[in-house]
């Protein structure tokens, strides 16, 4: 399985953004979290260039926290690559009101900037 980050939701404001891959045999481990909040989305919706996932060698998260599922709600999957391969269209705009339209921003940061 290719390794991919995962934007996860147990309900309002309760997000994270996990990285998911290979971690022995198991190909579905957590190797290491973000907590969420508008800029880490922001980086994560748009070229993902914060979320540093090139450092990541082993586990950074207890043994009780590797399963995907335990994050909550899938909401929206995106590779390394930055190809976005699963989006839940209800918690995503959920969250894309929670985080960014209720506070009136964007979470484009280059939309409304003067080119």
């Amino acid at each position: 399985m290719v390794a991919r980050i995962e934007w996860r939701t147990r309900g309002r404001g309760d997000d994270a953004l996990i990285y998911v891959g290979e971690f022995g045999e198991d190909s579905n481990t957590v190797l290491r979290t973000w907590n969420a909040d508008p800029d880490v989305l922001t980086d994560f919706l748009n070229d993902m260039t914060n979320l540093d996932t090139a450092t990541v060698s082993g586990l950074e998260v207890d043994a009780d926290q590797r399963d995907p599922e335990q994050w909550g709600k899938l909401v929206l999957t995106r590779l390394a690559t930055g190809e976005v391969v699963h989006v839940d269209p209800e918690p995503y705009w959920d969250g894309i009101y929670y985080w960014f339209r209720s506070r009136g921003v964007d979470p484009h940061r280059w939309r409304g900037q003067p080119r």
